[in-house]
C-alpha cells in the first residue's frame, strides 16, 4: 500500500480515537454525565430503548475488601433470565413493568449468595461475603472472564498475595516461581532489570523462540519484557498453559499466554496506598576453587606431570636449563606457599549491595467514574561491582459509566529504567584467577605474573592478567536505557441486556539505547593499552491494534450462553541502528564522536501487520455440562505469499459430575470436574521475513580494480508458514470436605509440526540452505496441583503443592530424518544434537569412565587412546569396535528436567502471618563454560575445589573421577565429554515472608486505615550438586532455547533479606 493510502485509511481512524480519548478527559474523575445529556437521553428513548415503561436497576458487587467482583450473577426471583457483573462489578437490568422494586438473587462461586430488593434508577452495593472454595472464582481468559467452574481449559492462576507483594523484584516473573503446575520459571541470570523465563509445557520448537505471548490488561505486547509494568500494580496473573484456552491468540499462542491483569480504581473517597521496602543483597554461592596452597600444588603437579609424560627424568632439577621450556618448570615460591598471597578474587568483585522500592497508588472515584494514579520507584545497587539499577514507573488509569448503556476508559503506563552494568567476563575471572596473586602488586598495578617477582616467565602458564584479572575491564562503561509505554483508550456499548460492543485502541512503544565503551588503560602499564572502542545502539518500537469486541450472554432457563466475536489489526514497526568508532586516545570522554575510526555504521527496519478475526461460543447446562468451542484466523504480512492466512480452532467440554443428582448431597465430595480440550495454536517468533531471500553485499576484482558487487545469499521459500501446535489436555478437578482439599490434574500431549530450520541444498544450487517447514516434535505429560486447608479458625494453615513433569521428543527431521548437530556458541565446543525418536537439544560428546587408575586398567582397555596412561581419564568405546574415535560420542546428557515442584505453607494468627515457598529441579544436565575450565589445566587458570580428590598417584588415586592434572592436555581431555556436565537438580527456599497487620481500632486514632509491616528473604537456602554458583542460569537470550542448560559468564542471583511497610491512608 503507498504511503498516501495507507495515511488516508488510518486517519479516519484516529480522528475517531480522538473523540474518543476527549470524551474520557471530560468524564474522568467527574462521576456525571456530559452536557447536552438531555439530547443524548431523547435520542436514547426514541430510538426505543428509553421507553418510559422501561425501569433501570443498577448495582455494584464487591467483597469484604471493597474490590469489585466480576462474573457474580443477578438472577431476578422467579424468572428464567440471568445478568453477570463486568469487570467492575457492575451490573444493570432493564424491566418492562415499569416497577419501582424487584427481588434478586446474587451468587458467585467462593461467596454466599444473597438475596435482596432492588430500588429502580438508584445504584445498589452489595457485598459479599467469602467463604473459602479452594477454587478461584473468576479467572481471566482470552478478551473476558469466566466463572472458575465453567472453565474447560487449563488455566492456572497466581494472585499476588502478602508473600509476592512482599519481595523486591522489579519484574514479574517472580511472581510464579513454584506456583503454577506446568510452568517453569528460570532467572537465566540474576543481573538486576533483567526477565525471567517462562516456559510453559516444555519446548514446543528447535529454532522459533519458546517464550510465551504476554498479554497486560488485554493488550498484547511484542516484546517479551517482563519489566513493562511495575510489578506493584499487578491484580492477578493467569497463565493459559492448553490450546483451547490460548488458542483465541492464534498464531502467538504456541508456546502459552500468560494474562496480567492490573489493579483498577474504586468509587468513594479518595485512598492513597504507599508501601515502601529496604533490603540487603548478597550472592546466592560461590564457586569453590582452591587456596592458594591448593593451587600452588597443583600448577606443581601440572608441570611435573607434563614433564613426565615428555619423557623427562622426574630427578630433573627445576630449571629451565635442565627442562627446556617454563610450562615444565615452575615458581620456586610455590614450594613456599605460605609466602603467597591468599587472594578469594570472587569476595573482589561481590559485595553486599542494599536495594530500595517504593510505590504509591491513589484511588477514587464516584459511582459512575473511578480512578487509580499509581507510581513506583526502584533503586538497586549490583551485588557485583560496577553494576547499578533504577527504575521509574507511572501508570494513570479511569474508568467512566457516562451512561447506564455506555462506558468508556483508558490507561496508560509509563516505565524508564537505567542500567549500569559490569563486563560480562568479570564472573568468569573472578572464579578462575589463581588466589596466589594480590589484587595490586606493589608498582600499583593488577596483580599478575608480570608484577611478581619471580614469576614474570609464567604470563599465561599460570594464567594471565589481560583477559583474566577480574578488574581488567573494570574501566569499561556500559549503559542501557529503556522506556517503555504501553495503555489503551475504550468505548463498550450495552446495546441490550446481556449484548455489548467494546472498541479499543491499544499501543507499546518502545525506546531502547544501550551504549559501550570499551576503555583504553587496564591498570597493568602503557604496555597493555588496548585502543578504546564505543559502540552505541538504538532500538524503536511502535505496535498498535485496533480491537473490536462484540459479546453476547443471555440465559433461557438453565441454558448459558456466551458469544464472542472480535476483530484486530495490529501494526508494528521497528527500527534498529547501530554505530561503532573506534581508537581513543585516552579514556576521559566516553563519547562515540572521540573515536578516530568509523568501524561500523548499520541500521534495519522492519514493518509488519497482523489480521484477525476470531469467534467463541460457550455453553453451559445447568452448571454441569459445559462446552466451549472458538476460532482464530490470522493473516500476516510476515508470512509467505502461498501462506498468510491460517486457521486456529479450539474446543473444549466438562461435565461437573459433583452437580449430578448422585453427588449433589454428598458430604465428602464439594466439586468434581471432568474436562477435555483439544486444539491448534501457531508460533511466529521467529525473524521477520524470513521466506525472501537475502542480497548479500561482497567485494570483486575487475581487473585491477577492487568493487562492490550484490549477490543472492539465500533462496526465497514463498510457502514458509507458521509451525503449529496440536495440543489434547485431560483434567479433573476434586474438592473435598467443603473445599477443604482441593486437587487438579491434567494430562496434555501437543504435536508441533512444521518446525522452520535451515535445510542444507546441493552446493551446484550456489546456496548453502534454505528456510523451511520440515520438523515435528512431541510434548508428552502430566500436572498435579494440591492445595489444602489444614487448619481453620483462629490459627490458620493452608498449603498449596504442584508437580510437573514433561517430555519432548522429536518425531521428524525432514526427509531423511538426518541428525541435526550443532554447537550453542560457546567456546568449550561443548555441542547438542537432534535425533528423531530422541528429547531434543541433547548434549553429545564422549562417555566418559573415569580415572586409570593403574597400568593395569589401561592394558586392560582395548580401546584406549595412545596416551593414555595411569591418571588419566578413560571414555567409553560405544560401539564396541575396540577404537575409541569420533564414531563414539553419543548422547551424554539433556538439559531438560525430569520434573519441577513448588510448595508453598501459609500460616496466620490474629494479625501475623506466615508464607514459606520451596521449589525446586529433580534431573537434568547442564554444561558450565566455566567450570569444565577449572577442571584441567587451561593456561594455569585456578582449578575447582573437588580437584583437590583428583588421581596424584597409584598410591594415592582420589576419588577416582578427577584425573591427573598436567600442562601438557591429550586430545580427549580438550574434547566434549560428560566429565564436563553438572547434575541440574536443586531445591530452593525460595522465599520467607512473616508479617503482622495492626488492628484497625489502633490506627484509627492516627486516621490510617491499614497498616503491615514485615520481613521477607528470598533465595535463601539452596541445595545444590554442581560445581556452578546457580543451577538456574544461562547464557543467552531468555528467547534463545538452544542455550538451555548452557552456563557461562552469568551475572549470578542474590540473596536477598528486606524489610517493608504498607499503608494505607
Amino acid at each position: 500500500m503507498k504511503k498516501s493510502n495507507l495515511f488516508a485509511l488510518i486517519t479516519p481512524l484516529f480522528n475517531g480515537y480522538y473523540l474518543l480519548a476527549t470524551l474520557l478527559l471530560f468524564t474522568v474523575n467527574t462521576g456525571y454525565s456530559l452536557p447536552s445529556t438531555k439530547n443524548i437521553s431523547e435520542n436514547f428513548k426514541n430510538s426505543g430503548r428509553g421507553n418510559s415503561l422501561f425501569s433501570d436497576f443498577t448495582g455494584t458487587v464487591i467483597n469484604a475488601k471493597k474490590e469489585p467482583l466480576a462474573g457474580a450473577t443477578v438472577t431476578i426471583k422467579g424468572a428464567s433470565a440471568g445478568y453477570v457483573t463486568n469487570a467492575d462489578g457492575r451490573f444493570t437490568i432493564k424491566t418492562s413493568d415499569g416497577g419501582s422494586t424487584i427481588e434478586v438473587e446474587i451468587s458467585l462461586v467462593g461467596y454466599q449468595t444473597q438475596t435482596l430488593s432492588l430500588t429502580a434508577n438508584t445504584n445498589a452495593v452489595v457485598t459479599l461475603t467469602e467463604v473459602y472454595t479452594g477454587l478461584t472464582d473468576v479467572v481471566v481468559v482470552g478478551y473476558g472472564t469466566q466463572k472458575r467452574t465453567s472453565i474447560t481449559g487449563a488455566v492456572g492462576k497466581v494472585k499476588i498475595d502478602n508473600d509476592i507483594s512482599a519481595r523486591p523484584n522489579a519484574e514479574f516473573g517472580q511472581a510464579l516461581y513454584g506456583k503454577v503446575a506446568g510452568v517453569q520459571v528460570v532467572s537465566g541470570n540474576g543481573k538486576p532489570g533483567s526477565s525471567s523465563s517462562i516456559q510453559i509445557r516444555g519446548i514446543n520448537s528447535v529454532s522459533a523462540g519458546s517464550t510465551p505471548l504476554i498479554v497486560i490488561d488485554g493488550i498484547p505486547t511484542p516484546n517479551y519484557d517482563l519489566n513493562l509494568i511495575n510489578s506493584s500494580d499487578i491484580e492477578s496473573i493467569e497463565i493459559l498453559k492448553d490450546a483451547a484456552s490460548s488458542a483465541i491468540y492464534g498464531s502467538r499462542a504456541a508456546n502459552g499466554v500468560v494474562l496480567v491483569t492490573t489493579k483498577k480504581g474504586r468509587s468513594g473517597q479518595a485512598k492513597l496506598d504507599l508501601s515502601y521496602v529496604t533490603g540487603i543483597q548478597q550472592v546466592i554461592d560461590k564457586v569453590d576453587v582452591m587456596n592458594a596452597a591448593e593451587y600452588a600444588q597443583a600448577s606443581i603437579d601440572a608441570a611435573q606431570n607434563g614433564w613426565i609424560q615428555k619423557g623427562g627424568d622426574p630427578n630433573a632439577p627445576n630449571t629451565i636449563d635442565a627442562r627446556g621450556q617454563y610450562k615444565y618448570t615452575w615458581p620456586t615460591a610455590l614450594e613456599n606457599p605460605g609466602t603467597l598471597p591468599n587472594t578469594d578474587f570472587q569476595d573482589l568483585i561481590y559485595r553486599s549491595a542494599p536495594v530500595n522500592r517504593i510505590n504509591l497508588n491513589i484511588t477514587g472515584g464516584s459511582e459512575k467514574s473511578t480512578f487509580l494514579l499509581s507510581g513506583g520507584y526502584t533503586n538497586q545497587k549490583g551485588i557485583a561491582l560496577s553494576s547499578q539499577y533504577q527504575k521509574y514507573s507511572v501508570s494513570l488509569k479511569n474508568i467512566t459509566h457516562v451512561y447506564n448503556w455506555l462506558e468508556v476508559g483508558g490507561a496508560t503506563t509509563l516505565s524508564f529504567d537505567h542500567e549500569t552494568e559490569p563486563y560480562s567476563r568479570m564472573f568468569e575471572w573472578a572464579a578462575q584467577y589463581p588466589s596466589i596473586y594480590p589484587v595490586y602488586s606493589e608498582n600499583g598495578y593488577l596483580g599478575s605474573p608480570n608484577n611478581q617477582p619471580g614469576f614474570e616467565k609464567y604470563n599465561a602458564i599460570l594464567f594471565r592478567p589481560q583477559n583474566g584479572h577480574p578488574l581488567y575491564r573494570i574501566d569499561d562503561d556500559i549503559q542501557r536505557r529503556r522506556l517503555n509505554n504501553l495503555g489503551n483508550l475504550y468505548a463498550q456499548l450495552n446495546l441490550i441486556p446481556g449484548l455489548s460492543f467494546k472498541t479499543a485502541f491499544n499501543y507499546y512503544l518502545n525506546r531502547t539505547d544501550n551504549s559501550n565503551y570499551q576503555s583504553v588503560d587496564h591498570n597493568l602499564g602503557p604496555a597493555y593499552y588496548t585502543q578504546g572502542i564505543m559502540t552505541v545502539d538504538q532500538t524503536r518500537i511502535l505496535n498498535y491494534t485496533f480491537q473490536n469486541l462484540l459479546t453476547y450472554n443471555k440465559s433461557i432457563g438453565d441454558h448459558d450462553f456466551n458469544a464472542l466475536l472480535g476483530t484486530e489489526y495490529n501494526y508494528n514497526d521497528l527500527y534498529y541502528t547501530n554505530q561503532e568508532r573506534r581508537g581513543y586516545d585516552n579514556d576521559l570522554l566516553h563519547s562515540l564522536a572521540a573515536g578516530k575510526t568509523v568501524f561500523e555504521a548499520t541500521d534495519n527496519v522492519a514493518r509488519s501487520k497482523l489480521i484477525s478475526y476470531f469467534a467463541r461460543l460457550n455453553y453451559d447446562y445447568k452448571n454441569t455440562y459445559l462446552l466451549s468451542a472458538s476460532i482464530r484466523r490470522d493473516g500476516s504480512s510476515r508470512f509467505a505469499t502461498n501462506n498468510k492466512w491460517g486457521y486456529f480452532p479450539a474446543i473444549s467440554a466438562g461435565w461437573v459430575v459433583s452437580n449430578e443428582a448422585f453427588l449433589s448431597n454428598s458430604n465428602t465430595i464439594s466439586n468434581l470436574k471432568i474436562r477435555a480440550s483439544y486444539g491448534l495454536t501457531g508460533n511466529d517468533r521467529f525473524a521477520d521475513y524470513k521466506w525472501i531471500g537475502l542480497i548479500t553485499q561482497g567485494r570483486a576484482a575487475f581487473g585491477t580494480n577492487l568493487a562492490t558487487t550484490y549477490y543472492p545469499s539465500s533462496i526465497t521459500n514463498p510457502d514458509l508458514k507458521w509451525e503449529r501446535t496440536r495440543q489434547l489436555d485431560l483434567g479433573i478437578e476434586l474438592a473435598l470436605y467443603k473445599n477443604r482439599i482441593v486437587l487438579e490434574a491434567d494430562w496434555y500431549r501437543s504435536t508441533s509440526d512444521g518446525l522452520l530450520l535451515d535445510v542444507p541444498v546441493p552446493v551446484v544450487s550456489g546456496f548453502t540452505s534454505v528456510f523451511k517447514n520440515i520438523g515435528k516434535l512431541e510434548n508428552k505429560g502430566f500436572e498435579i496441583n494440591l492445595t489444602t486447608q489444614n487448619i481453620t479458625g483462629a490459627f490458620k494453615w493452608s498449603s498449596q503443592i504442584n508437580f510437573s513433569r514433561n517430555r519432548n521428543k522429536l518425531l521428524a527431521l525432514g526427509e531423511d530424518n538426518a541428525p541435526m548437530l550443532f554447537t550453542s556458541a560457546v567456546a568449550s565446543g561443548m555441542q547438542k544434537i537432534n535425533v528423531v525418536g530422541q528429547p531434543i537439544f541433547n548434549f553429545y560428546g564422549y562417555q566418559y569412565g573415569g580415572v586409570y587408575m593403574n597400568q593395569a586398567e589401561v592394558d586392560a582397555d582395548p580401546a584406549r587412546y595412545a596416551t593414555a596412561t595411569p591418571g588419566d581419564g578413560r571414555y567409553i568405546d560405544i560401539d564396541n569396535n575396540k577404537i575409541l574415535d569420533a564414531d563414539d560420542r553419543t548422547i551424554i546428557g539433556n538439559p531438560a528436567p525430569d520434573f519441577i515442584w513448588g510448595f508453598t505453607n501459609n500460616f496466620s494468627f490474629k494479625g501475623f502471618d506466615l508464607s514459606i515457598l520451596f521449589q525446586g529441579v529433580q534431573g537434568g544436565d547442564l554444561m558450565d563454560e566455566n567450570a569444565h575450565r577449572s577442571m584441567l589445566y587451561h593456561e594455569g587458570r585456578n582449578y575447582a575445589q573437588v580437584l583437590v580428590n583428583r588421581w596424584r598417584s597409584e598410591a594415592d588415586p582420589g576419588d577416582g573421577y578427577h584425573y591427573k592434572l598436567k600442562v601438557d592436555l591429550d586430545g580427549y581431555e580438550k574434547t566434549p565429554s560428560s566429565y564436563w556436565l553438572n547434575d541440574a537438580s536443586y531445591f530452593r527456599l525460595k522465599s520467607l515472608t512473616l508479617g503482622y497487620t495492626v488492628p484497625s481500632y489502633l490506627l484509627n486514632k492516627i486516621r490510617i486505615s491499614s497498616a503491615r509491616v514485615y520481613v521477607n528473604a528470598t533465595n535463601l537456602f539452596t541445595h545444590k550438586n554442581t560445581l556452578v554458583i546457580d543451577p538456574e542460569a544461562f547464557a543467552g537470550d531468555v528467547s534463545d532455547v538452544t542455550r538451555r542448560g548452557v552456563n557461562g559468564n552469568s551475572y549470578p542471583a542474590a540473596k536477598v533479606i528486606s524489610l517493608g511497610i504498607n499503608l494505607g491512608l
